[in-house]
């Protein structure tokens, strides 16, 4: 009696069994669910603000007598692009070598967007061994003005570099230092636009 008793067990329990391995095995057959890669970050919207600075750029000015040197008159070629994803946008500034400015200056820079920080920030390094680190609120009233510190072989010096549109292919550019408690004028020129 219990062996009749065990093959109807065995004859309730296989297809209960069977019936889960129809309902089991083709899911352990499939080959477990791949997330989407993550993608890829976009650069700031905020970053469009910095466009117009994009393209070739000549440029004409002046220095000031300073500690640094006697005051001369500037030639100088911009050329800026959006590059490293988009994220950032990067320019190379060179003077042109003449007999009254025999060492020029020329600056390579980054320029972007911190979205934490909600500013513009800028980064340059340049051939006499500085290096200015400076935050921007962004354009206001056609002004976009820079300020922070350069660093280089002496102490930090606060700086400040003041961008003003003039139409949509020319701008003005005044680059300050603090010196002695007070914002002296360093250098400043009119750029305008060669290509974009």
């Amino acid at each position: 009696m219990k062996r009749m008793d065990s093959l109807k067990s065995w004859f309730f329990v296989f297809p209960v069994i069977a019936l889960g391995a129809v309902i089991v095995l083709p899911a352990l057959a499939q080959p477990p669910a791949k997330g989407a890669p993550p993608a890829a970050p976009a650069p700031p919207p905020e970053l469009g603000q910095l466009s117009f600075f994009a393209g070739d750029w000549s440029c004409k000015g002046k220095v000031e007598a300073s500690p640094f040197g006697p005051a001369h008159v500037t030639q100088a070629t911009v050329h800026i692009r959006r590059e490293l994803g988009g994220f950032w946008y990067v320019g190379q500034y060179a003077e042109t070598k003449t007999a009254e400015n025999p060492h020029p200056m020329s600056f390579d820079f980054f320029e972007g967007y911190a979205a934490g920080a909600k500013a513009f920030i800028r980064d340059g390094f340049d051939a006499f061994g500085s290096h200015p680190h400076q935050t921007a609120p962004g354009w206001q009233q056609g002004r976009l003005v820079y300020v922070g510190e350069s660093t280089g072989d002496g102490p930090a010096t606060p700086a400040r570099d003041t961008f003003t549109k003039k139409g949509d292919a020319a701008l003005e550019h005044a680059g300050e230092l603090q010196l002695n408690g007070k914002w002296a004028l360093i250098d400043q020129e009119t750029c305008t636009r060669v290509k974009k």
